[in-house]
């Protein structure tokens, strides 16, 4: 979360952002400029920056074009680009010599990092943004506040929210989450803090997430057996077509935010294996190579049970005990297991069998969200949701929501690389607009500086 303000005046904090690195800074080539003071500040739940964390299995790559990074669409010269990281670190030519099509996840979170490094000032980590609710400031006038879990405060006048979506838990297991019931957000510290005991796993879903999981649980020898569940027939190839993967496009969302929501639904639906329930070539090369080994061997090791749903979880003395249902002919039978992973995405913003109408941190400020005919917010093309105002309020709070708009911008809010630089300078763009005009205003009413 950031934080901008005008310190000539005595306003709170412009804006506070939730989320990575701030959007690095627009012009041309030569050393990076330090980030302006008392504009930007950030609050961070982690206790340093981090990106997918819990994702940083040993052979995982980003699936992304790595100079679709955090600047060069935007702007080539950049100092924050992947390439000017990879020549930072002395890098470069190793890195072109290995001729991969993608970089390495873990290789990309090191670039990752090294640009949060140069913002390190503007960052309250270590802290979680618990409430946000709207308060009288100093001026009179309505600002956000901001609570955080160590009892702090944040005043502001803007808010960016960029905390990711909800976990996605199936109803199942909304009551037996813990340590050995968990999303595939809390994977790698969740599995390691279990030791070096024999564990039987069941992974569910179908998403290249779960099969990632499965190879990295393979590799484990204190994991005896992985049980994959799964609701289709099991995992199937991405989209990867140029023509599908035009949904990454900024023109895409140009195209897709006005229409209206039965036709997003449908077109959602219809483009969903670009990047949903969908894996990739090579580790599905993987799985089934090391599925065949398996069965050539006589070992249940792996165990594949598709068109199967988990309709009870309950524990049973030190583990689970899983009710599984065939989908199609609504048969069952019992599974036991040591651990569950819930490889099963993320809750969108919507009115379908889970979704969420927002994100529970708006939850304070729900009474003010403008709503459309789904009861869902509305949001802006710049990522906006400009508050429902009391009649005599100057001028509307808003707050923005930088990567949760899946529902109302298309597929590449879903977390993608891909529009990270482009989703920034749109945010980035609105909020200049904002201070141009309330410049404006100062100057017009004879009290600017």
């Amino acid at each position: 979360m950031a934080v901008c303000h005008q310190p000539q005046h005595p306003h709170p904090p412009r804006v506070w952002w939730w989320g990575g690195p701030p959007p690095p800074p627009r012009g041309g080539g030569g050393p990076p400029p330090p980030p302006r003071a008392g504009t930007a500040h950030f609050i961070e739940r982690s206790t340093d920056f981090q990106w997918q964390r819990e994702q940083l299995l040993s052979g995982a790559d980003i699936q992304n074009n790595p100079f679709r990074d955090l600047a060069m669409p935007r702007n080539p010269a950049s100092p924050y680009t992947f390439v000017k990281y990879l020549a930072s670190q002395g890098s470069l030519t190793d890195y072109l010599h290995l001729n991969a099509k993608f970089p390495l996840r873990r290789e990309y979170a090191g670039y990752l990092t090294w640009v949060a490094d140069a913002f390190r000032k503007q960052v309250d980590y270590g802290r979680s943004a618990v409430g946000l609710s709207l308060v009288q400031g100093e001026d009179g006038g309505e600002v956000f506040r901001v609570e955080t879990d160590d009892g702090g405060e944040y005043l502001g006048r803007t808010v960016s929210v960029g905390t990711g979506r909800s976990p996605r838990v199936p109803p199942a297991f909304q009551r037996s989450l813990g340590p050995r019931v968990f999303h595939s957000t809390r994977y790698l510290s969740s599995i390691e803090r279990l030791g070096d005991r024999p564990l039987r796993v069941v992974v569910v879903g179908a998403s290249q997430s779960a099969i990632e999981i499965i190879l990295d649980l393979l590799a484990r020898p204190q994991v005896q057996q992985v049980v994959s569940v799964h609701r289709t027939i099991g995992f199937r190839l991405k989209d990867t077509s140029p023509y599908s993967r035009r949904v990454f496009l900024p023109e895409f969302v140009d195209y897709f935010h006005p229409l209206s929501n039965a036709k997003k639904r449908r077109l959602r639906d219809d483009l969903r294996s670009v990047n949903y329930a969908a894996c990739d070539q090579d580790v599905i090369d993987r799985l089934a190579g090391a599925q065949r080994e398996f069965e050539l061997t006589g070992s249940e090791r792996l165990l594949m049970k598709p068109f199967s749903e988990v309709a009870v979880s309950r524990s049973e003395g030190q583990g689970q005990r899983l009710v599984l249902r065939d989908v199609n002919h609504l048969t069952e039978e019992t599974l036991d297991a040591d651990v569950v992973v819930l490889a099963t995405g993320f809750r969108d913003f919507g009115s379908e069998q889970g979704d969420e109408p927002y994100h529970p941190l708006l939850e304070g400020i729900a009474h003010r969200l403008p709503l459309d005919e789904d009861g869902v917010p509305v949001v802006a093309r710049d990522y906006s949701i400009e508050l429902k105002s009391p009649a005599d309020s100057p001028q509307p709070l808003r707050v923005y929501l930088n990567g949760l708009c899946e529902a109302s911008h298309g597929m590449g809010d879903a977390g993608a690389l891909a529009m990270l630089s482009v989703r920034a300078t749109d945010i980035a763009d609105s909020l200049q607009r904002d201070l141009l005009r309330d410049h404006e205003e100062l100057v017009a009413s004879g009290t600017s500086p």
